[in-house]
Parts: C-alpha cells; structure tokens; sequence
C-alpha cells in the first residue's frame, strides 16, 4: 500500500461545505464514515474509501456508492469501534505524517463527540498526528517533551486543557497571557481562553498530554 503523507476522515457529523474545501485546497486520500460520504457527495466529490455501518444512510446506500466506483467497507451494527474509529483504522495504514477529521464536532450526540476528541490520543499512540477540525474549532493533542506552532489563521482563543492528571512544564510564546514552565492541572480552568499576542504562537511542554483548542465565535471569516 502507498504511502499518503496527508489523509482525511470525514465522520457523519455536522459538517459544512466551507469546511470540505480544505480537502480542495490541500488535496489528500479522503476516507469517509457513515454519513460522511453524503456530505462529499453533495460537493460533487467522492471518498477514495466509505465505511461504516451505514444505519444513518440506510444500507441502500452502499448500492449508491458501488455505481459510483467508490470502494467500500460496510459493517455490522454490533461492533466493538465506532464507524470513525474504523475509519481511522483504515487511515493509519496508508501511513500518513497527520490525519485531519472533519465532521466529528458538533450535533446532538456528546458522546460521540467526546469519543471522538479522546481518538486523538489513540492516533497519538499509533504514531500519527491528529487533528479535528471544524468551522470554528481546531483541536490538537499535545504529547510531551514536545510543541506546537500555532499560527493565528482567523482564531480568536486558544485553551490549553490538561487530558492527564497535570501537565508539567508549560510554557508559551505569543500569547496575551504567557505561561512560564507552570503546571496545568486536569481539575483546574487555568488555560482557558487565552489570545494571540503575536501572529504565530507557541506552547511546549516537558511532560503530559494537552488538549490544545483553537476558536473563534461565528464563522468563518
């Protein structure tokens, strides 16, 4: 199997069309989950692979991709993974450099959402950068010795949420409120809402896992 440097999973969530354009702009292999085939579907592309239990679509739709030469992978409905951890499965085998995930914020479902934002982690463990992404969202794990660049791109804030017990050594570049080797603690809001100082910023840390969220309220600008 080839190696892709870049690879997309568009899950079944709320997902927009200005959101789908980042796979237009910076072309990589797209992998679809459940419902995340439709929403490409309606822009006029197509996954280079679709999986899922496909309950949300209706297993009809597994017809519907098949005449449109999409390769499928259809599931049961008792499974031990969700149809997007599946398709992460499936994307860490083309040995990608990062996994971007769109439509797996947002909706009525906040266990599927707080699955999916834990998913980081796995991918963390396989090797694998992730992020997900959304309209007004961008959410990165940061695993520690190590640091991330955060160039400002229209975001308003950035939150800083410990996913381990605390997070040791945290220190910040470019931001409103600087952060000088400190410990974050899971149980504690200390990182919430920083801004942007400087046009790109920069937070590293020794030890932990950091949930680094990006927003800005609205939409895009």
């Amino acid at each position: 199997m080839s190696r892709q440097p870049r690879v997309y999973v568009v899950a079944g969530g709320e997902v927009t069309e200005e959101e789908l354009m980042v796979i237009q702009v910076e072309p990589g292999f797209v992998i679809t989950a459940d419902a995340g085939a439709q929403a490409l579907l309606r822009m006029g592309m197509k996954p280079d692979l679709a999986v899922g239990d496909f309950d949300t679509t209706g297993r009809g739709f597994v017809g519907e991709l098949a005449r449109l030469e999409v390769s499928t992978e259809a599931l049961p409905a008792e499974k031990a993974v969700t149809d997007l951890h599946f398709a992460l499965i499936k994307a860490i085998e083309r040995r990608p450099d990062e996994v971007r995930i769109l439509g797996a914020l947002g909706g009525q479902r906040y266990d599927h959402m707080l699955a999916n934002i834990a998913l980081l982690e796995w991918l963390a463990e396989q090797g694998v950068r992730g992020v997900l992404l959304h309209r007004t969202n961008r959410i990165r794990l940061l695993v520690g010795p190590g640091r991330l660049s955060l160039p400002r791109q229209g975001f308003q804030y950035v939150s800083l949420i410990p996913l381990s017990k605390e997070v040791r050594g945290v220190r910040t570049v470019g931001l409103k409120y600087p952060l000088h080797g400190e410990t974050l603690h899971r149980i504690e809001s200390r990182g919430i809402s920083n801004e942007w100082s400087d046009a790109e910023a920069m937070v590293a840390i020794q030890t932990g896992k950091l949930l680094v969220v990006e927003s800005r309220e609205g939409l895009v600008p």
